[in-house]
């Protein structure tokens, strides 16, 4: 205090200075107020000797106002005001104020893109010429950018307090003795209030008060707050994601209701339990305005001498002080008044000082746009030639305010657009394209939630239709696709077009681009290929439906006559079986008629009820896979300039009723053969031969003539004739001569036709019926079996191994080898033909060294019989495969047959190919896995799998033609670094192996394979191969060759990774104290592993999973807290390694133990022994996880 009077003289309380200016102001009077989050003011009324001040000489001058107290006001001067001039001097009035309030004299609209809050704020005050000593964020938490901030006609100021104030942040003003300027601190919680600010509180004296400072005559007001607040927002992009916070900030005010806030603008809804919530997250908005209420509940006001206190501080009042104040008051507001002639007097508002929650300014509501705004679509590209959308198809805009030269494509954010009709993956979108003018509206009036309402035309865009067009509706894309709806009365028509190929549908008054008349009623045409497809059935007919009245499948007409013609038709029938002639297959056409024609069943039916014709610039064929009818009833004509050719497979008959049947030729031969049977000519009355030149009747073995009886017999070496009455010889000399024979002129006849059958739905060579359906092959049923049956009943079944070269090996392993030796093996294959074999093919076992990479290894035959030319490779690591073919083979079966089924009950190569292809399954009544029996001999066992059950479908992959190995290869489709299973059609020359090849590959010793139906789970089964393995465990493909191969579709099964060895990984989960470890074992995926347990079996290698299996519960055993939450006689079980027993209510059939579970399947990439991919499940529970079931 004492150093601040020496700086004055005489009773001169208060200071102003205004630099670089003359006038020299005495002060007068002042008041002045202080504010958090708003810029100070301070109003001073001076005199100077000075009259007729500029007005230049003092505005936008920085200025100091000092008190003799020591406090000092440093801002910069935004109003001048003239009160009074006397003879002696001129009294003026002036507003001192913060420079962030130059900031209100600049006002406009902006959009600021993926910014934080206190980013753009420093933007602002930056671009306003603050630099970094001027202000300093203390924040305690960090902001994430927002998509979009938008100033929308407010002043900067303005602007900068409503987003401080919508996350929190307050700012304080702190004076800069050094440099004479205002600063700012810019804070977001208690730890950075002002502390250590005390006064005593105390009145002062009425006559003297010694310049003491103190705090007096308190005042205080307590509200009811509101008890919670609660949040909702809805955001598109996470469109079901809960979106709910409920916050309620504990402190000592009295509360009551809730506060429903929805729309807030939030992203995620956050933890609303946490005291520290997601910064702008749900609960984080919800906990801000709740402190906001909070912060009204109690208001104080005080009294004081004491210049120095200012908003922000935390004021500690000293001496006998009631409650409210006890704790402090934290400074809201202060406002200072003062004289020449009085004392200073300084009031105080603020609240009660808690650690509980902060200060929060209040919330200033956004700016609202209740209509629409103009912009522009704007792509990466000017003048783009397609739509510029994102993967949710939203577009860019660039909107006619913003004044920011912003890099094309990312002038704004990416938009919806509101359409009229929208669903999952459907609805309306016509996409637009760059410079398209479209009307961007906003959510509720909010600035910040944009979307494209609608598009407009404009002059570089005009409208398509206008005043001269005013008729017309149409939809036009840029590429000019159009669908038009002409309502000019008379002329009415729709069009729909493409550009590509002018493929246009017209119907209705049709014109040309001209509008031209250019023809009446319908068409659909293109320059391209045309398709007409009907999947249920096609009418096509010149029938009259006048005024579109009738039945749209009013075939009668076309019935009618149809009908008539089988009629007449079968009465040749009856006439040609009287005849003896070849009958016409008249039932069929009946049946057609029937049963495809009348009910319009996957037919094509053509009417036109005054004539029909077919043309042809080249070739016209009509085929069918059956039968081919044509009735008439009249003529039928067929005339060709060329050969006409008539070819059956088996019998050709004609047949005519009343009149002639007439083969004659103008030139050349006639000529007929029987060419492995008999020839027979017949007349009821005289046959006649004749030849204007020689007849000539050769036999090669003998010629017989019998007329009446008599007969002549000519053959090799002897000439016979004979009569029962006269021989009557008429000649003019006979002549005998030495023996002669005229030799017979040979006839070369062709062998016997044969014929490859067709498989009539696909017209692709018959194959063999192969592995879909089940029963025995000798019979062609395809009922699931009900006896266990050996696996010879179903197909010819084959197993092949390859050696193991060590334990790390696995699908995908790779083996540094070199691989020049197996691609010349590859090189020299024959390219021969493969041999299919069939049901009677001789067994051919064969085996040899596989042309691979080095992803798979050679398969040896080890067990049954193989009638295939070729050798069968895997993967290394898997060390069996068996493979089936010539399953369910029936030569003899046929649709329609009454001997077997017909042929649709079986699956065929092409049927199996498209299944490959879409990734479908087969169903199948048999399957077969490998499994370790009692002993641990690794046997194979098969199963009938039973219909609707989920062993039913067995996965279906094509075998792929490697050029470069000269192979076939299957490679799964979730990948993989070479190939599963590969099939090389011919052994390399040269090569001789044994049966088996390396010491390492362990022989399958079993007699035969067995196929045992699936109890029904009321029986107890213990051993293999019960119980069933889980579907998804079940390992096997129906490998399916192109259709060029020659190659049947073989089944084969591997042996699973169950079996193989691994290392235990995985860390399992932390149980709680008081937690029941296995009671989850009955709902959801099951119980995890503890981590304890894990912990144990870490790092260590187990030869398959069953014996992890055993050593997983040996290991619970040894852990005392989990062992004693077991009974004495499950306890007695799991130290031997065997799982313990589930209630009752959890068994199923035979499973009564707990089960372990892979979350993700194997075959899916899940790991065998990874703990972290494995619960423990009850048998009941396990069953309803693998069928999908919730709890």
């Amino acid at each position: 205090m004492d150093n601040w009077l020496a700086l004055f003289d005489g009773q001169t309380r208060y200071f102003l200075d205004i630099n670089d200016s003359s006038v020299k102001p005495d002060v007068l009077r002042f008041y002045g107020r202080e504010a958090l989050s708003e810029p100070f003011r301070w109003d001073i009324e001076f005199t100077t000797l000075q009259a007729n001040i500029p007005p230049e000489q003092v505005l936008m001058k920085y200025a100091s106002f000092r008190m003799r107290s020591g406090k000092s006001v440093h801002g910069m001067v935004t109003r001048l005001e003239w009160l009074s001039t006397s003879k002696d001097q001129s009294h003026y009035r002036l507003t001192l104020s913060s420079r962030l309030a130059l900031l209100g004299y600049t006002r406009q609209c902006a959009v600021y893109q993926n910014q934080s809050v206190p980013e753009v704020v420093e933007q602002v005050l930056r671009k306003h010429g603050l630099e970094g000593p001027d202000f300093e964020f203390r924040l305690e938490r960090t902001y994430p950018p927002r998509e979009l901030i938008t100033q929308w006609r407010e002043t900067d100021l303005e602007f900068i307090q409503r987003i401080l104030a919508e996350v929190g942040i307050y700012w304080r003003t702190v004076m800069d003795d050094v440099r004479g300027l205002d600063t700012y601190i810019l804070a977001d919680s208690q730890l950075n209030y002002q502390f250590d600010v005390r006064l005593p509180y105390s009145e002062p004296s009425g006559l003297f008060d010694g310049a003491a400072e103190s705090v007096w005559d308190v005042r205080t007001w307590h509200n009811i707050a509101t008890g919670t607040v609660v949040t909702r927002d809805y955001n598109y992009r996470t469109a079901t994601t809960p979106m709910d916070a409920a916050v309620s900030v504990r402190s000592d005010a009295v509360t009551t209701g809730e506060y429903y806030r929805y729309a807030a603008p939030y992203r995620e809804a956050g933890d609303d339990a946490s005291p520290e919530p997601e910064t702008e997250s749900g609960a984080f908005y919800a906990r801000l305005h709740h402190e906001r209420e909070l912060n009204r509940s109690a208001r104080i006001h005080l009294f004081s001498n004491a210049a120095h206190l200012t908003p922000g501080q935390v004021l500690e009042p000293q001496g006998d002080v009631i409650t409210a104040l006890q704790e402090g008051v934290f400074l809201t507001l202060v406002t200072f008044r003062g004289a020449r002639d009085s004392r200073l007097h300084v009031s105080v508002w603020g609240q009660p000082y808690t650690e509980r929650y902060c200060f929060r300014p209040v919330e200033i509501p956004r700016p609202v746009i209740p209509g629409t705004l103009p912009a522009r679509i704007e792509s990466r590209e000017k003048n783009d030639t397609y739509a510029h959308l994102d993967e949710q198809g939203r577009y860019r805009v660039k909107l006619d305010f913003d004044r920011e030269g912003t890099e094309s494509g990312y002038g704004y954010l990416w938009l919806r657009m509101a359409k009229p009709y929208a669903g999952d993956t459907l609805g309306w979108h016509t996409p637009l394209t760059d410079g398209t003018e479209v009307a961007v509206a906003y959510s509720n009036g909010d600035i910040d939630l944009p979307y494209i309402a609608y598009a407009l035309h404009d002059s570089e865009h005009p409208d398509h239709v206008t005043r001269d067009n005013p008729t017309r509706n149409v939809l036009r894309t840029p590429a000019n696709n159009k669908l038009r709806m002409e309502d000019k009365r008379g002329e009415e028509h729709v069009k729909l077009a493409t550009e590509y190929g002018k493929t246009q549908l017209n119907s209705g008054h049709l014109v040309n681009s001209k509008g031209e008349t250019r023809g009446r009623g319908a068409e659909l045409r293109t320059d391209e290929w045309g398709t007409l497809r009907a999947g249920k059935g096609l009418f096509v007919s010149a029938d009259s439906q006048a005024k579109a009245q009738g039945e749209v499948l009013d075939m009668s007409a076309a019935l009618k006559e149809i009908d008539r013609l089988n009629q007449q038709l079968q009465q040749l029938e009856i006439a040609a079986e009287q005849a003896q002639a070849l009958k016409a297959d008249v039932d069929s056409q009946i049946r057609m008629f029937a049963q495809r024609l009348k009910p319009l069943q996957e037919a094509l039916l053509l009417s036109a009820p005054e004539g029909m014709a077919l043309t042809s610039g080249e070739h016209m064929q009509i085929a069918a896979t059956k039968n081919v009818a044509m009735n008439a009833g009249g003529d039928i004509s067929a005339g060709v300039m060329g050969n006409l050719t008539a070819l059956t497979g088996e019998k050709l008959g004609v047949f005519a009723r009343t009149g002639q049947l007439s083969l004659k030729v103008s030139e050349g031969p006639v000529e007929m053969q029987a060419q492995n049977a008999a020839m027979r000519l017949f007349a009821e009355k005289k046959l006649t031969m004749s030849s204007a030149s020689d007849i000539s009747f050769a036999g090669k073995k003998r010629i017989t003539l019998i007329g009446g009886g008599s007969y002549l017999r000519l053959e090799a070496g002897k000439v016979e004739y004979g009569t029962t009455a006269s021989y009557l010889r008429r000649v003019k000399r006979t002549m005998a001569a030495s023996a002669s024979a005229k030799p017979v002129q040979a006839v070369s006849l062709p062998p016997p036709a044969t014929m490859r059958e067709f498989n009539p739905e696909t017209l692709a060579p018959w194959v063999t019926p192969v592995y879909a359906k089940s029963c025995l092959k000798e019979k062609g049923c395809t009922d699931a079996g009900t006896a266990e049956e050996p696996v010879d009943n179903f197909g010819q079944m084959t197993i092949f191994a390859q050696p193991v070269e060590d334990d790390c090996c696995g699908y995908g392993h790779e083996h540094e080898h070199a691989d020049d030796e197996v691609v010349q093996h590859a090189q020299s294959a024959k390219k021969r033909k493969s041999d299919a074999g069939g049901a009677n093919a001789p067994a051919q076992a064969t085996a040899a060294p596989l042309a691979l990479g080095t992803a798979t290894g050679v398969m040896t035959q080890v067990w049954g019989e193989w009638s295939l030319t070729g050798v069968l490779g895997a993967a290394r690591g898997i060390p069996y495969v068996g493979a089936m073919m010539s399953a369910l083979y029936v030569p003899s079966a046929g649709e329609g047959s009454d001997r077997v089924p017909g042929r649709d009950e079986f699956w065929y190569e092409e049927e199996l190919r498209q299944k490959a292809i879409t990734g479908a399954k087969a169903t199948t009544r048999v399957r077969f896995f490998w499994r370790q029996d009692e002993q641990g001999n690794m046997r194979v066992y098969g199963v009938h799998t039973g219909e609707g059950t989920p062993y039913e479908g067995v996965r279906t992959a094509n075998m792929v033609w490697n050029s470069e190995h000269n192979q076939y290869e299957f490679t799964p489709a979730h990948g993989a670094d070479g190939p599963l299973i590969t099939w090389t059609p011919e052994r390399p020359e040269g090569s001789d192996l044994p049966s088996h090849t390396g010491s390492n590959i362990k022989p399958i010793d079993q007699a035969t394979i067995l196929v045992t139906p699936i109890p029904d789970g009321k029986d107890e089964y213990t051993t293999p191969p019960f119980p069933v393995p889980d579907e998804r465990d079940l390992n096997d493909y129906i490998l399916v060759f192109p259709a060029d191969s020659g190659i049947k579709p073989i089944y084969v099964y591997l042996k699973t990774a169950r079996d193989e060895p691994g290392v235990a990984t995985g860390e399992g989960k932390t149980l709680s104290g008081s937690e029941k470890w296995l009671e989850a074992a009955s709902s959801g995926l099951g119980a995890p592993v503890p981590s304890q347990i894990a912990d144990k079996l870490r790092g260590q290698e187990f030869s398959n999973f069953d014996a992890f299996r055993t050593a997983f519960w040996k290991a619970v055993a040894d852990d005392s807290a989990l062992l004693s939450q077991f009974t004495r006689g499950n306890q007695a079980l799991i130290k031997k390694g065997y799982a313990p027993f589930t209630i009752p209510e959890e068994q199923v059939g035979g499973r009564k133990t707990f089960e372990i579970h892979h979350n993700e399947r194997i075959v899916d990439g899940g790991e065998v022994f990874d703990m972290d991919n494995l619960s423990v499940a009850t048998p009941r529970r396990h069953i309803d996880i693998h069928r999908g079931k919730s709890e």
